[in-house]
């Protein structure tokens, strides 16, 4: 580059609107890099550093500057879940909707932080982890929670540090990410601002003695694992490669069947032994159960089809008899199909699939549940469990259930329940809870399901989720949900098996090891070995206390901060005239300090 193109180049960064704008641009561009699919990892510790730059200027640049940052938030969002148009041309509304929302957390980062420094003098090792964690908190929780593209998740390969998630949660990794990133900003401001170099050297060498504490706790947390005890569980994990739009096509149903049967047999015969279970992924079965009401009467013509003609002098309690009979008939008839894969596969088989509860409670008539059923070797079902946290707009829509017609705007042709208690199941002598798609991405949702179990005595030695993931098209989401996986298993201290149709199916420990891994969108047989864990947690005995401490804190400062006096000014006494502006009512001090 030539001398004037340098001198115009300087001469636009020394612009201080445009160079604002670059700092906010440029921190969208640096945070979306740390995240699949680009996959920086390492550079998690650098990439808020445009934002910490606009954190500490003086003033902020531009008439519209929370609007700029507004945009660049947008457009980080827009990059970062891009794959949520790819499920439906509706489902692009979803994307832009949410991201426009996911944008307004940047503004109130950077104004909560700023808050912090400028209004309260708080240095920036402080503030900026403490407002990031406020923010990925009330993320995490509004509107059911929305927790992919967390800056802690950038390091789930770092299982020591990590381990630090099972007292602070996933939240807390990230503050402490953003407690190292503010140290790194300190020392670099240390040689311009060398009138303060002793000040912000010491923050920067608080902020490297937060991460070495947490790389310490972490080290001990690996020390104190539990050694192998019993038999692990043998699970063969089915991951087939079917992208959904099959799944409304009900002439699909025989061939998704058969590519799951086929990978299964193969996975079977690879070894002499049997697993212990053997697990399909979310509504890999596509004839749903059905459960009939007994307060729901059955139409004449369904009973004679499933049990003849009634006889001629019938009485009302033999048509009661043969109401009853019709309904378990009908359950009975979805069940036995399941039943005859069950004893071809000579083992438990948990398999994801629908379930419809006819019922005249429901508004429509119907409830509709998203499953998974337990069967033993015989084909007995053993425990079916109810998806319990259905996603917002994806699964089900607010109010349409007082509302039906709200389902007309949308692709969905109902909505989910939600189930009502979580399950677990014994098999070879450990215990097996399941969990739905996304559940694994809501930290209280895991949390709650582990102590509901352990407060009735059946504490879960593995945690299996069954996911479908085959809306996405093999893109970064995939990478996201099995990140929030890896961080459930040490929040709760539990090992998390998954089968994901068209991936990743994984196996995880209760370190947050990634033990075994599907390949991306294509199939495959995993046979995990599962030994439990069983470790207390500080997570599971306080939950987010971390997180919404961080809440509580900022919060707190900010409103001391808005209803403190502004500076040079004081209140009128009582009966005296409000003074002009810049009038003081007291003479000032006069030794010369201000």
């Amino acid at each position: 580059m030539s001398g004037a193109g340098i001198a115009q180049v300087g001469s636009w960064l020394r612009d201080s609107e445009r160079r604002f704008r670059l700092l906010a641009f440029g921190g969208a561009l640096t945070m979306f890099l740390v995240q699949p699919p680009a996959d920086l990892w390492m550079l998690g510790w650098l990439a808020p550093l445009p934002w910490l730059a606009i954190v500490q200027q003086p003033r902020l640049a531009g008439r519209r500057p929370w609007l700029v940052l507004w945009a660049a938030g947008f457009a980080h969002w827009l990059a970062a879940i891009h794959w949520l148009r790819l499920p439906h041309p509706a489902t692009s509304i979803g994307w832009v909707v949410l991201s426009a929302y996911l944008a307004a957390y940047v503004p109130l980062f950077i104004w909560l932080a700023r808050g912090l420094v400028h209004g309260h003098g708080w240095p920036l090792v402080l503030a900026a982890p403490l407002a990031w964690m406020a923010c990925e908190q009330l993320r995490s929780w509004v509107l059911g929670g929305f927790t992919f593209a967390a800056l802690g998740h950038t390091q789930w390969r770092w299982t020591t540090l990590i381990q630090a998630a099972d007292a602070v949660g996933a939240v807390g990794i990230g503050g402490i990410v953003m407690a190292g990133c503010a140290g790194l900003a300190a020392l670099a401001r240390s040689r311009i601002e060398t009138r303060r170099a002793g000040v912000l050297r010491g923050e920067a060498l608080a902020a490297a003695g937060i991460v070495v504490a947490t790389l310490g706790y972490g080290g001990w947390r690996l020390a104190t694992e539990p050694a192998p005890s019993g038999s692990p569980l043998d699970v063969l994990l089915v991951q087939g490669s079917i992208d959904t739009e099959l799944k409304h096509d009900p002439d699909a149903a025989g061939d998704v069947a058969r590519h799951y049967d086929d990978l299964t047999m193969a996975g079977l015969e690879q070894s002499d032994s049997k697993p212990d279970l053997v697990v399909w992924p979310e509504t890999m079965w596509r004839w749903g159960l059905v459960e009939i009401d007994p307060a729901e009467r059955l139409d004449e013509a369904v009973v004679e089809r499933m049990l003849g003609p009634a006889a001629a002098d019938a009485d009302a309690k033999q048509g009661e008899e043969r109401q009853a009979r019709a309904r378990d008939a009908l359950a009975r008839e979805r069940l036995d199909a399941l039943a005859v894969y069950a004893r071809r596969y000579g083992t438990h088989w948990l398999v994801g699939l629908d379930k419809q509860v006819i019922t005249p409670r429901a508004s429509g008539g119907v409830e509709y549940f998203n499953c998974g059923l337990f069967l033993d070797a015989a084909g007995r079902p053993l425990a079916c469990y109810d998806k319990m946290h259905p996603v917002m707009f994806g699964e089900y829509v607010p109010l349409a259930d007082r509302f039906p017609f709200l389902y007309r705007l949308t692709p969905l042709p109902a909505g989910l329940t939600a189930g009502r208690e979580p399950v677990a199941v014994e098999i070879a002598a450990r215990l097996v809870a399941p969990t739905i798609c996304y559940e694994t991405a809501l930290p209280m949702a895991v949390r709650g399901l582990v102590r509901t179990l352990t407060a009735a005595g059946r504490r879960p030695d593995v945690i299996v989720n069954l996911t479908n993931d085959g809306w996405f098209w093999g893109s970064s989401e995939l990478d996201m949900h099995l990140t929030a996986a890896i961080f459930r298993a040490v929040e709760v201290r539990t090992p998390i098996v998954i089968a994901a149709n068209t991936g990743f199916s994984a196996a995880i420990d209760g370190s947050g090891r990634l033990l075994e891994r599907g390949p991306r969108r294509a199939t495959a047989t995993l046979r995990a070995r599962v030994q439990p864990d069983g470790r207390r947690s500080p997570w599971l005995a306080l939950g987010a206390v971390a997180g919404w401490g961080a809440v509580a804190v900022v919060t707190a400062a900010t409103v001391a901060g808005a209803l403190r006096p502004a500076p040079g000014r004081t209140t009128a006494p009582a009966g005296g005239a409000v003074p002009k502006e810049g009038r003081r009512l007291v003479p000032e001090p006069r030794s010369g300090r201000e």
